[in-house]
């Protein structure tokens, strides 16, 4: 059995996607895949379920509970607290973990910290936990314009011989040939494999109708039960009604957000390919704004917030979406495809 550890060096890096996305592959090639996410950072110390794990069970097709795939919950402050201790308790619960979700298995992701930077306690806890656990290493790297090259060899040379290689992600299309003649050989020449260098895609960046409302705290009052649409962008509803088809026409799998006393805009939002409605104020749609919406199958949201904040808070759910849609995960096989060096991840994971 192979242990592959997915770190990353900031967050939203996407060590979930590629959790996902890699254990399709394996398993298409024949492998019996696992999982396991040794310790998840919560806000507080709590014992409740990961979604990282649950999405995953689901994923895979895995058979262990939950509970076993993700055996920590810890706060920020205790994880780090007890990174260097001599045999911490969550890392004797994670090794045992691995020893039973690895049965049987040919590969296990596991599904690191995030802020893995030289020097950080995410870093020193992240390369303890791929010693202890015998694994090979995966640093992620989402680009940024003020990504240096020297921060990234720093954080992969604490992984020392554990590391497989770097994955730079959602780098911009127009970026792509810049990150590849400057950035990919310059980590190179330190000595560092680069897996491959993944673009950015407009489905990854999707969040469902579900993710989206639970974020804004509102209710689904039609079509509750199309809560894994996939909205694309976001626009206001606020202008006079002559225009408002055209302008909302602009964008498909949006979601349009409007006052709850507009049902004009409303009714417009409704006559182009909205793939939600949130109506803000606290106020209610009126009957025939209801039944429109139930005709076209457009779920429509209430939320309590007026429209700025409403939308201060939309501007947030991007960073927070969870990759948890199966039109996502087969995207990013596709990239993977593409873009990394499988075979060489292959080879390296050949049991």
């Amino acid at each position: 059995m192979i242990a592959l550890y997915l770190t990353s060096m900031g967050e939203t890096a996407g060590k979930s996607a590629l959790c996902a996305a890699l254990g399709k592959i394996f398993k298409a090639d024949g492998r019996k895949v696992g999982f396991l996410k040794p310790v998840a950072i919560v806000a507080e110390k709590a014992d409740s379920s990961d979604k990282d794990a649950e999405f995953m069970k689901l994923t895979l097709a895995l058979e262990e509970p939950v509970e076993l795939l993700c055996p920590n919950y810890l706060s920020a402050r205790d994880f780090l607290a007890t990174a260097n201790e001599k045999e911490p308790a969550w890392l004797n619960r994670a090794k045992e973990a691995l020893g039973v979700v690895s049965h049987g298995k040919d590969v296990v992701l596991l599904e690191g910290v995030s802020g893995f930077k030289a020097g950080s306690g995410p870093a020193l806890a992240g390369s303890r936990i791929v010693e202890t656990l015998g694994a090979r290493a995966i640093l992620i790297v989402r680009y940024e314009s003020s990504l240096q090259v020297s921060q990234v060899v720093d954080a992969a040379r604490m992984l020392g011989g554990h590391l497989l290689g770097v994955i730079i992600n959602a780098v911009p299309q127009r970026r792509m040939d810049s990150v590849k003649a400057t950035i990919v050989p310059a980590l190179e020449q330190s000595g560092i494999k680069v897996l491959g260098v993944l673009p950015e895609d407009r489905i990854l960046l999707t969040v469902s109708v579900g993710e989206l409302v639970e974020h804004l705290g509102g209710n689904i009052l039609s079509s509750p039960e199309r809560p894994d649409e996939l909205v694309e962008s976001i626009m206001i509803g606020a202008m006079s009604p002559d225009p408002a088809v055209s302008y909302l026409s602009l964008k498909p799998r949006k979601v349009v957000v409007t006052r709850g006393d507009r049902p004009d805009i409303q009714l417009a939002a409704l006559e182009t390919l909205t793939n939600c409605l949130v109506l803000t104020n606290n106020i209610s749609p009126l009957p025939n704004i209801l039944s429109r919406a139930k005709a076209v199958k457009t779920p429509i949201a209430v939320v309590k917030d007026d429209t700025v904040r409403t939308m201060e808070a939309l501007e947030m759910v991007w960073d927070k979406a969870k990759f948890s849609h199966e039109r996502k995960v087969e995207k990013l096989e596709q990239l993977l495809e593409q873009h990394l060096d499988l075979k060489f991840i292959r080879q390296a994971v050949q049991v």
